[in-house]
C-alpha cells in the first residue's frame, strides 16, 4: 500500500489490499455509541461528586449532544469519501480531499478507540505489527486497529506539513 501526499488537492492511498479496503469501509460503523462502555469512553461523566448533580445534568444537556454531532459529522465525511474508493486491478485506491483531513483524523480515532473499548483489547505497544499469523478474530482486530493507527499517524503528519 502506498501513501502519497504529492497532490495539492488530495491525499492518496493506492494499492490498498482488499482486507484493508474493507477496514476503510468499516470506519463509520466501528463506533457503537449504543454500547455502554463505548459511550462512557466518548462521553465521560465530568464529575463523580454527588454534589455536582447540576454539572452532570448540564454536561448531558449541553456538551454531550455537541460532541455526538461532531463525531457523527466526521464519520459522515469519511463515509462519503470511502464511497468514492475505486477498484484498481486487484487492489483499491482512495483520494481523501485535503479539506477532509481533520474529519478523517477524528473518525479514525473514534473507530480505533471504539474497537479497543468494545472488545476489551489491551494494546501491547511492543508487539509486532502486522500480527503474524492472522489466525483469530483477535488478530484481525489488532490488524484493523493497527491499520487505523498508521493511517491516522500519516494524516496527522500531513497536517503538520
Amino acid at each position: 500500500m502506498e501513501f502519497d501526499a504529492t497532490s495539492e488537492d488530495g491525499l492518496e492511498l493506492r494499492d490498498i489490499p482488499p482486507p484493508l479496503g474493507e477496514f476503510l469501509r468499516q470506519i463509520p460503523s466501528a463506533v457503537e455509541v449504543d454500547n455502554p462502555d463505548v459511550a462512557a469512553r466518548f462521553f465521560p461523566c465530568p464529575s463523580q461528586d454527588p454534589a455536582e448533580d447540576s454539572l452532570r445534568a448540564d454536561w448531558k444537556a449541553l456538551v454531550e449532544p455537541g460532541l455526538y454531532e461532531v463525531f457523527l459529522d466526521a464519520r459522515g465525511v469519511v463515509e462519503s469519501d470511502v464511497r468514492r474508493m475505486i477498484k484498481d486491478g486487484g487492489t483499491f485506491a482512495l483520494t481523501i480531499p485535503r479539506r477532509h483531513t481533520r474529519a478523517w483524523i477524528h473518525a479514525l480515532n473514534q473507530a480505533r478507540i471504539g474497537l479497543v473499548t468494545r472488545h476489551g483489547i489491551q494494546i501491547d505497544e511492543s508487539a509486532a505489527w502486522p500480527p503474524n499469523p492472522i489466525a483469530t478474530e483477535g488478530d484481525w482486530l489488532l490488524l484493523q486497529i493497527g491499520f487505523y493507527e498508521r493511517v491516522l499517524g500519516w494524516l496527522v503528519e500531513m497536517l503538520e506539513d
